[in-house]
């Protein structure tokens, strides 16, 4: 005699569902966004290519000495300018072109404005004064737009 238990059966699973889109709308979203990732990948590319001047330039600000601060800046404008615009640039034009370039006053307030001096004679800078002018060129060079 059999048992009414023995009648069941197990339960029913349904089969997995599918990890693949169902609908179009998806295949077009991924192309959209595949697209946009493209894009966006090479604007970075060219941003960071574009940049080279001033990752070398900030590399080089941490080896020179004070005195040379303005020739670091003038080859940094020379990258990123014509040479017609820059190269005859000196004294108050040049520290006017740095502050335009940069949009703020650093180059008219001290130690930045004496810039131009120590490029031509040698002045002795204490500490304080030199650890600010480095910060001011290199945040010029961060920051200035072409």
């Amino acid at each position: 005699m059999s048992a009414p238990l023995d009648k069941l059966h197990d339960f029913y699973q349904p089969p997995t569902p599918a990890w693949t889109p169902q609908t179009v709308g998806w295949y077009v979203l991924f192309v959209i966004v595949g697209i946009l990732v493209l894009w966006m990948a090479v604007h970075q590319m060219r941003k960071w290519f574009a940049n080279r001047y001033r990752r070398a330039a900030l590399r080089q600000l941490d080896l020179l000495p004070a005195n040379e601060f303005s020739a670091l800046l003038k080859r940094t404008a020379l990258a990123a300018w014509p040479r017609e615009r820059v190269a005859s640039l000196n004294g108050a034009e040049w520290l006017k072109f740095l502050n335009e370039a940069a949009g703020d006053e650093t180059f008219h307030s001290p130690p930045a404005d004496r810039i131009e001096e120590m490029a031509l004679q040698p002045v002795t800078l204490s500490n304080e004064d030199e650890h600010a002018l480095r910060e001011a060129v290199a945040t010029w060079i961060r920051r200035h737009h072409v």
